[in-house]
C-alpha cells in the first residue's frame, strides 16, 4: 500500500510532540512493507536513522491510506477513496479547554471541534491511547460501531539506549537529577514540584527543566527567566534548579536521560489529566529512569501498576516531597529500575504499533456516514459564537 502519514510538527534530528510519533509509526509502516510518505511541517527534514522520505506537501491524490491526527488535516482529506486511519491520541480539545482563554484559543477550539463530525462520517479506524480515550472516541462513533478504535499509546526505540551519559551544565556531579523532560504547559504543574524540592532544604538535588525554544514553535515558550523566576517564588536557585537551554536531538536524548535519577511528569487535575498519555514518561521506561507521576491518566496507572516510580495526588507538595525523598534512595532506585527493565521490551514501537499494521490492509470495515451532513456539522462549529465574545 501506498501510506501518507500527516503531521502539523517540525519533522528533524530536533523534533517533539505529534512529530515524534508521526516518524515512530511512518517507520513501522515502512518496515511492514508498505510504500510511506511523511508530509510534515514546512522547514521539516529527514531525522537521523532509517526512515520514509520526508515531504513539506502532502500528496492526496497519492496514497491508499492516509495516517494523521484529525486536528491537523483539511477537509479535502476527508473526502476520496483512500482508507483514513484517524490518530487521536492528542486530546488537543482538553489541552485547549486547560489553556488561557484567548481569541487565539477559542479560534483553535472551533477548528477541532469542527473536525469531529467529519471524523466520526468518514474515519475507517481510530488510534486511541489507553482506556479513556478509547471510551471518548467510541462514543463519538457510536452511530458507527463496527468503526475500529485501536489502542495504540506511544512506545519507545526497538534498540536499547546507548550507556553515555551527558552532563548537565550547572548541575555538580555529586548532585541527583530530578528531569522534567518536555515543555511546561498550562495543564502541567512544574510549580508542585518546585515547592516540593524547596521542603527538600539542602538536599544534593537538582531539579533540570528545559527552557530551549519547542521545535517548530509559533508562540511564546517557556523561558530560563520564567523558570527562574518560579524557582525564586519557593526560595530556590541555583543549583536547586537548573535549565536545559537546549533542545536536546531526538537520537541524542538517552545520553541526558542517563544522567537523571528521576523523571517527572506532574499535572493539574481536569479532562487533559484524565485522558493523557505522558509519552514523554516512556523515555524513563526506555532508559530505566524511574518516574514521579501526578494521579490520572494511562502512564500513571500503568506506572502503578507495574512499580515504575512513584504516583502522587495532584497539587500535593507534601506527598511529593516525600515521593521524591523515597525514590532517590538506592534500593528504591534499584527497585523502580529493575522494574524498567522488565517492562522495556513490551513497549517497543514495532510491538506496541502491530495491531495498526494488522488491521490497515483489512480496512475499510464500517460503512460512511454522509459527508454532506458531516460538513454542514463542521461548518456550524467554524461559524459558532466565541466563547466570551470574542471574534476571531
Amino acid at each position: 500500500m501506498k501510506v501518507l502519514v500527516v503531521t502539523d510538527d517540525l519533522i528533524g534530528p530536533v523534533m517533539a510532540g505529534s512529530a515524534l510519533r508521526a516518524w515512530e509509526l511512518s517507520r513501522v509502516v515502512l518496515a511492514a512493507g508498505h510504500d510511506v510518505l511523511l508530509a510534515a511541517a514546512d522547514g521539516s527534514g529527514h531525522p537521523e536513522g532509517h526512515g520514509p522520505p520526508v515531504t513539506t506537501r502532502a500528496r492526496w491524490g497519492w496514497p491508499d491510506a492516509v495516517l494523521a491526527p484529525p486536528w491537523c488535516l483539511p477537509p479535502r482529506a476527508f473526502f476520496g477513496s483512500h482508507r483514513l486511519v484517524i490518530d487521536g491520541a492528542t486530546p488537543l480539545l482538553a489541552e485547549l479547554a486547560a489553556a488561557p482563554s484567548s481569541a487565539g484559543i477559542h479560534k483553535r477550539q472551533r477548528t477541532a471541534a469542527a473536525r469531529l463530525p467529519l471524523v466520526a462520517a468518514r474515519a475507517d479506524a481510530v488510534l486511541a491511547a489507553g482506556e479513556a480515550q478509547i471510551e471518548w472516541w467510541s462514543e463519538r462513533l457510536s452511530h458507527r460501531p463496527d468503526t475500529p478504535v485501536i489502542d495504540l499509546p506511544f512506545g519507545i526505540p526497538n534498540h536499547d539506549p546507548s550507556d553515555e551519559i551527558e552532563e548537565i551544565s550547572g548541575v555538580p556531579s555529586d548532585w541527583a537529577v530530578v528531569l522534567w523532560w518536555g515543555g511546561v504547559w498550562p495543564w502541567l504543574d512544574l510549580e508542585t514540584l518546585l515547592a516540593a524540592r524547596s521542603r527538600l532544604g539542602a538536599a544534593k538535588i537538582s531539579v533540570v527543566v528545559p527552557t530551549a525554544e519547542r521545535p517548530g514553535a509559533d508562540t511564546p515558550h517557556f523561558s530560563t527567566r520564567d523558570l527562574m523566576a518560579a524557582a525564586g517564588r519557593h526560595g530556590l536557585e541555583s543549583p536547586a534548579v537548573v535549565p536545559l537551554e537546549r533542545w536536546v536531538p531526538y537520537a541524542e536524548r538517552d545520553r541526558v536521560l542517563n544522567r537523571a535519577s528521576l523523571l517527572a511528569v506532574l499535572h493539574r487535575s481536569g479532562a487533559e489529566a484524565d485522558l493523557s498519555f505522558r509519552t514523554r514518561a516512556l523515555d524513563g521506561v526506555w532508559c530505566g529512569v524511574p518516574l514521579l507521576l501526578s494521579e490520572g491518566g494511562a502512564v500513571a496507572s500503568r506506572a502503578l501498576t507495574e512499580g515504575w516510580g512513584g504516583v502522587v495526588p495532584p497539587g500535593d507538595i507534601d506527598l511529593t516531597a516525600s515521593a521524591m525523598r523515597l525514590l532517590l534512595n538506592p534500593r528504591e532506585q534499584d527497585r523502580c529500575r529493575r522494574a524498567l527493565a522488565e517492562s522495556r521490551s513490551n513497549w517497543r514501537w514495532s510491538t506496541i504499533a502491530q495491531p495498526l499494521v494488522e488491521i490497515l490492509p483489512t480496512l475499510p470495515r464500517a460503512a460512511r456516514s454522509s459527508l454532506f451532513a458531516a460538513a454542514a456539522s463542521a461548518a456550524a462549529s467554524l461559524l459558532s459564537p466565541v466563547i466570551g465574545g470574542e471574534q476571531p
